[in-house]
């Protein structure tokens, strides 16, 4: 009888596109959980009178921003590339939604800009 080894067992759990040094890095680890925790504050906001003070539209698109957030946040803890592509097209939208309502400033792009910077560092990394 042949002797089932620890590295066997744990061949069984990988998927198949998955090598043994596959890791997250711990920056994106941190990244994604600090922008959770922002996501929190954002839940909240369509339901503010300060969202609905802006436009009768405006609260449903944070809503969706929250979600599309979410999805993204999703693909960069799971390493996939698809989610860089995702988010920059989010970025871009956001960009030209505060740019139309006179809101836009270069501070708005500090932390989306940061965001990329990270995920980008680590793209070879991403299957």
């Amino acid at each position: 009888m042949e002797k089932t080894t620890n590295n066997d067992q744990d061949g069984l759990l990988k998927s198949n596109n998955e090598s043994d040094n596959t890791q997250r890095p711990n920056i994106i680890t941190i990244m994604c959980a600090l922008y959770i925790f922002g996501l929190f504050f954002t839940i909240f906001a369509p339901f503010s009178e300060a969202a609905w003070s802006i436009g009768f539209w405006y609260p449903p698109y944070l809503a969706f921003s929250a979600v599309i957030s979410l999805i993204c946040v999703y693909g960069f803890w799971k390493m996939k590339k698809w989610s860089i592509m995702l988010y920059l097209i989010f970025i871009a939208v956001n960009q030209i939604v505060m740019q139309s309502m006179g809101l836009w400033i270069p501070a708005t792009i500090i932390i989306p800009g940061v965001v990329v910077f990270i995920v980008l560092s680590q793209y070879g990394k991403m299957t």
